[in-house]
């Protein structure tokens, strides 16, 4: 079973999450921001207003590279004094190189204030987020018992210091020592109860599988701020994950009925009524949040994708297009919008869509599927090819175009082109059972029996339980009259799953046939004919079960049948009309 995951609302789980840094409001220094190419020497306060202003534009390379500049000139003055003054700078850029994934610089520019830092009751805030930003840093490179020990040489000083005590039960957690998160824990509320630690408590013991303790945290995490849905929401989240639905549910909806407005919570409930496979509930309550929340463009999607999943997409289209109008440069919606339309059969509205997702997103090789697929079916062959290659020239793996461009030659007959074009496919890890199956129709054309029994003995290694490869490898026994007890033992067990399968029976009785068992292949025969009775080469196997049986009229009755179903091989069964079966 899944643990509770409550990282997710917790964002000082990270440990390089956003510092508790205090933001300055500041001016912009110039219009224009400095680059690497322009930026000449500057004032530290010049160089300070410069960092701010590249963060305030978005630009952290930028801000990381003044406030670098900004640490080498006061290193440059070799002053103490300089360097403990305003601890800002070196917060601002450990802060920055932490969230670019660099905790080995971060600790560089760390490590000589800490030195410098005496840990006494006048520490000020920033000096205290300094040993918080150092300690950071230590777990970022895993070295976390030195983290560890910075941390409760703080808290030893300060220990009502919120931001010490999360990472510190943090780093307990992280690091699986859960008796010591449970301490450290129990001592914070002891000094100050507050909703997050009961938030970490409920952490700790749904880690340890103690759920009902998780529970009971969470319980006292929603007293202390009723009002808040975080620990609604987990309370229900760990309910599902013990599979108590109806618990969850209950939990969600007797929220939603004293926080009415409360849109997160009846979004869970949502969802929890998708899983418990109740959509119409699940969309009564999205069309309640959209009276709320009419420009929403998730709720709409949310929408879109459940009318869809219950086939019912012209609803599905209107969603989709409704977010599409909100959101115009959206991919996702336009595609599912493309697809609610297909569905439709409204296939040059979707085509258009399409065509216009973009060739960097993640959805435009399922577009270019869609494309190919669809011309396939309109039996647009070359530019069913064009699509697939495309796909193929960006992404050689994608298993799926394989097996459309194995169909698109399969269904021209055009079985060598086959072969020697998706032979590159033969070398993927994981080789698609159609793709397989198709390669295998084109060896037996050629009869290639081989190349045929190789291909669908590696297909029934990997998927033991195919009943078309099996019975597949079974009629290409029989039809050389070879290894038939295997045959048997391979076309039974795909009968084992489809007993009701006419072309199984009919391999089945020509297993029979070839060893001998002509009544029983007769009986299976007429069995298999009751379920299809219009297949020409199953007639022409009835009459020759029955030409040996001695029975020459309706041998020839089913023959005549087997032509009049323009059976494909016209001439071999006049011969048999004429001369029987040796």
């Amino acid at each position: 079973m899944k643990l509770l995951t409550l990282a997710l609302f917790i964002s000082i789980l990270s440990l390089n999450a956003c510092s508790s840094l205090q933001k300055n409001t500041v001016e912009p220094a110039f219009h224009k921001p400095a680059t690497t190419q322009t930026m000449q020497p500057r004032s530290k306060r010049s160089l300070y207003l410069g960092a701010q202003t590249a963060m305030h534009n978005g630009q952290p390379t930028l801000a990381i590279q003044f406030l670098e500049a900004l640490l080498a000139q006061q290193a440059d003055e070799n002053n103490t004094e300089n360097i403990l003054a305003d601890l800002r700078p070196t917060l601002q850029l450990a802060d920055l190189l932490l969230k670019s994934n660099r905790p080995k610089q971060a600790l560089k520019y760390l490590q000589t204030p800490v030195h410098l830092t005496k840990i006494n009751k006048e520490n000020t805030s920033e000096q205290k987020e300094l040993y918080v930003m150092y300690a950071r840093s230590l777990a970022g490179i895993k070295q976390y018992n030195d983290a560890l020990d910075a941390l409760t040489k703080l808290l030893s000083q300060h220990p009502l210091f919120i931001p010490a005590r999360n990472l510190q039960i943090t780093l307990f957690i992280h690091t699986k020592q859960f008796p010591l998160a449970h301490i450290a824990i129990n001592t914070a509320i002891q000094q100050q109860d507050s909703a997050s630690l009961r938030q970490f408590q409920a952490d700790v013991f749904s880690r340890e599988g103690k759920f009902q303790k998780a529970a009971n945290s969470l319980k006292k995490m929603h007293a202390l701020n009723p009002k808040d849905d975080t620990a609604i929401l987990l309370l229900s989240q760990l309910e599902m994950q013990q599979q108590h639905l109806d618990k969850a549910e209950k939990i969600l909806r007797s929220f939603s009925k004293l926080n009415p407005t409360n849109l997160r919570v009846q979004h869970a409930l949502a969802r929890l009524l998708i899983q418990s496979e109740r959509p119409q509930e699940a969309i009564l309550i999205y069309k309640k949040i959209l009276q709320s929340l009419p420009e929403s463009t998730e709720i709409h999607s949310a929408l879109g994708l459940l009318y869809y999943q219950n086939k019912q997409f012209q609803e599905s289209a209107n969603q989709f297009n409704k977010a599409l109008q909100i959101a115009p440069k959206n991919q996702n919606y336009r595609f599912y919008l493309a697809s609610s339309l297909e569905a439709l059969q409204k296939n040059q509205e979707a085509r258009a869509l399409y065509q216009q997702i973009d060739s960097h997103h993640e959805l435009w090789q399922e577009a270019q599927l869609r494309l190919a697929s669809m011309d396939l079916m309109a039996k647009k062959y070359a530019s069913s090819l064009q699509y697939t290659q495309k796909i193929l020239k960006k992404n050689a793996s994608n298993s799926r175009a394989w097996v459309l461009l194995s169909a698109i030659y399969l269904v021209q007959e055009e079985y060598q082109k086959l072969l020697d074009t998706t032979q590159p496919a033969t070398l993927l890890k994981q080789i698609p059972t159609r793709l397989q199956m198709n390669r295998a129709i084109a060896f037996e054309h050629f009869k290639r029996y081989e190349d045929v029994e190789r291909t669908l003995k590696n297909l029934i290694r990997s998927s033991p339980d195919h009943v078309d490869a099996l019975n597949f490898l079974a009629y290409t026994y029989a039809e050389q009259g070879i290894k038939l007890d295997e045959a048997k033992n391979y076309i039974q067990r795909a009968l084992s799953q489809k007993p009701n399968d006419g072309y199984f029976l009919d391999t089945l009785a020509w297993v029979y046939y070839k060893q001998g068992e002509y009544h029983l292949a007769v009986t299976t025969q007429q069995k298999a004919l009751k379920i299809v009775s219009n297949d020409a080469t199953m007639h022409e196997h009835l009459g020759d079960m029955y030409w040996k049986l001695g029975k020459q009229e309706k041998a020839i009755q089913q023959w005549q049948k087997s032509l009049s179903l323009q059976a494909d091989n016209s001439f071999i069964l006049r011969q048999k009309i004429k001369h029987g079966v040796k």
